[in-house]
């Protein structure tokens, strides 16, 4: 669900949105042309009229009944006049009016009230403009058509003070259109020119206006291409420095590799290294929910949890204690009481038996320790970590509560280590 100002945009309400914007833009469009070409009232103009002045009427509606739920106005008619009276001229059918009077077309009286019409298109924004973020395809999805009603516009604009005959409309259409173009964005080749006064004045506002236009739509593409690559920007920014510093100070190789190899996994694992404090500003409940969810995006990868419910895996991702160890470093000791498991998040670690030879080796995503909690015995294997590692904890406690609550992470965990063990034989 997309965020609404305060409130959470339900998909009911984004497919009403997605209607409206929908509705207004053909509007913008068919009526438009209609106007520049007087085109006949025709049964699909009668139909889609009605469709567009049922949208219309239960969006006015919905804006008087939100009105007085939240109490903003008690006589909207007298606080909001002007954007009443452009909402109901708006929901007026006009072609079913043309229609029922015995018009074949609109006479100049529907013409001049269905100009007012369109400044229902004006407020084409505020279908998006308290949305808190609006997705990225949503924005181009947005400029695209606001550009062609724009451009459309224009066009008719053009026919409309050059009249031509009821010939080949596609053909006039396509002209008028492709002088919008050329005149927009300032090439003019001048195969097509003004022939009267008006027309000339008509081209210069147009010309004027498209060397703004133009630099706006460009600007905010630019912009939104800009944004999206902007963290991995920022990461390669990050790598370079350190590898200067690293270059600088002499570091060996060998530590070089690790560290390059954490940071890769931040940048995978992470939106940026800002994480924490992009959320540090909230209230410490909303930082542990928000938290929860980075988890979350570990465990996923975890084979074993892959069957959990979204509900369970929210509870070990709260319980979840991350951990970092060195190279050589012990984790688990044979002999000890097991009192929890790992998850490992980067890096490795290697399993040896009480011989020091070596078993087994777990990589990222993979989890161990798991055993002596479920079978409450002691350890009887050494874990080391090989590299640099970030490990997530489970405790026993956490562990025991959760497989109570939810038996599918019991039976997930047993399958996995019933397939890990049986690899292991089949391997030795």
């Amino acid at each position: 669900m997309y965020m609404y100002g305060q409130l959470k945009l339900t998909p009911v309400q984004a497919i009403w949105r997605g209607i409206l914007f929908g509705a207004m833009a053909f509007t913008a469009l068919e009526g438009a042309i209609s106007l520049a070409f007087s085109f006949p009232v025709k049964n699909w103009h009668i139909i889609s009229d009605l469709i567009i002045m049922t949208v219309f009427i239960i969006d006015f509606f919905r804006k008087i009944k939100h009105h007085n739920e939240n109490k903003k106005s008690n006589d909207i008619a007298k606080t909001k006049l002007p954007t009443v009276i452009i909402d109901i001229t708006a929901c007026i059918p006009y072609d079913v009016l043309a229609h029922f009077m015995g018009l074949g077309s609109m006479n100049a009286g529907l013409k001049f009230l269905r100009t007012l019409k369109f400044i229902r298109i004006a407020k084409i924004h505020d279908i998006l403009a308290n949305i808190t973020l609006i997705p990225k395809y949503l924005k181009i999805v947005f400029i695209v058509v606001c550009s062609t009603v724009a451009i459309h516009f224009i066009a008719c604009g053009w026919i409309f003070i050059n009249p031509v005959s009821m010939g080949d409309l596609y053909t006039n259409y396509n002209k008028s259109l492709y002088w919008a173009v050329t005149t927009l964005t300032t090439i003019g080749y001048g195969d097509i020119t003004p022939s009267n006064n008006i027309g000339r004045l008509y081209t210069m506002v147009i010309m004027i206006l498209g060397v703004g236009v133009y630099g706006i739509v460009i600007g905010n593409v630019t912009r939104m291409l800009s944004l999206a690559d902007r963290y991995k920007e920022q990461s390669m920014a990050k790598m370079n420095e350190l590898a200067m510093f690293m270059k600088h100070y002499n570091v060996p190789i060998k530590l070089q590799n690790a560290v390059f190899g954490f940071y890769n996994h931040l940048f995978t694992k992470r939106l940026s290294d800002n994480d924490i404090k992009i959320i540090a500003e909230l209230p410490h409940p909303l930082q542990m929910e928000l938290q929860n969810y980075m988890n979350m995006k570990l465990i996923y990868a975890v084979p074993a949890f892959k069957q959990c419910s979204h509900n369970c895996l929210k509870e070990i991702a709260q319980a979840l204690e991350q951990m970092y160890f060195s190279p050589g470093q012990k984790i688990i000791k044979i002999g000890e009481i097991g009192h929890e498991m790992y998850i490992i998040g980067h890096g490795s670690v290697e399993m040896f038996n009480d011989k020091k030879e070596l078993i087994s080796t777990f990589k990222e995503g993979q989890f161990f320790g798991e055993v002596a909690l479920l079978e409450e015995r002691e350890r009887h294997v050494e874990i080391k970590s090989s590299s640099y590692c970030d490990l997530y904890k489970l405790s026993k406690g956490d562990f025991v509560r959760i497989i109570k609550k939810y038996p599918e992470l019991l039976s997930s965990m047993q399958n996995t280590m019933y397939k890990r063990s049986k690899d292991r034989r089949k391997n030795s």
